[in-house]
């Protein structure tokens, strides 16, 4: 147990910022790139609520590969998945392309989301104490990652900012 307490403090403080602010970094990016694009706001409703298609119909599938396969294999898989498909946006200037990328995107960061709240969980053991700091770590990234993105926005538009969601 003193191994756990050990590693386990590291874990959250590092994972928990980016786990979810990493969404609400793309959360605030696409519409900023839509408008950029002259998409109108209810193409840029469709490209924002798109990222959670995947999620709907297949997050029961994907925990049922994250217990076949390991939660950290499966969650590395879609961390890579988003962070591979970053870069992807700045090339796409039409809606229907960014539709189908949202959609894969969103995926990805879904089931990261899922699998980093899942790997927490099994490594907290139940126990309340890391469940709540990951939580707490976690609203840093949901702060911060917007604010980090309108920054990179102002700086050089849309391939900074995706550069750095690469990155």
């Amino acid at each position: 147990m003193s191994r756990l307490r050990s590693r386990l403090p590291a874990s959250l403080y590092i994972a928990g910022p980016f786990a979810q602010g990493y969404s609400q970094f793309y959360d605030f990016l696409l519409p900023v790139y839509g408008l950029s694009l002259g998409l109108k706001a209810s193409q840029i409703g469709m490209l924002v609520g798109a990222r959670s298609l995947l999620a709907v119909f297949l997050s029961i599938h994907v925990g049922v590969l994250m217990d076949r396969f390991g939660t950290r294999r499966v969650t590395l898989f879609f961390v890579w998945t988003a962070m591979a498909l970053a870069p992807v946006f700045p090339l796409l200037r039409w809606f229907w392309p960014l539709l189908l990328l949202q959609v894969f995107n969103g995926g990805a960061l879904q089931f990261a989301w899922s699998g980093s709240q899942t790997l927490i969980a099994q490594l907290a053991e139940g126990e309340a104490e890391y469940l709540g700091r990951f939580s707490f770590f976690a609203r840093f990234g949901t702060t911060l990652a917007p604010m980090i993105a309108g920054v990179a926005w102002d700086f050089g538009g849309a391939w900074p900012s995706y550069a750095l969601g690469f990155a």
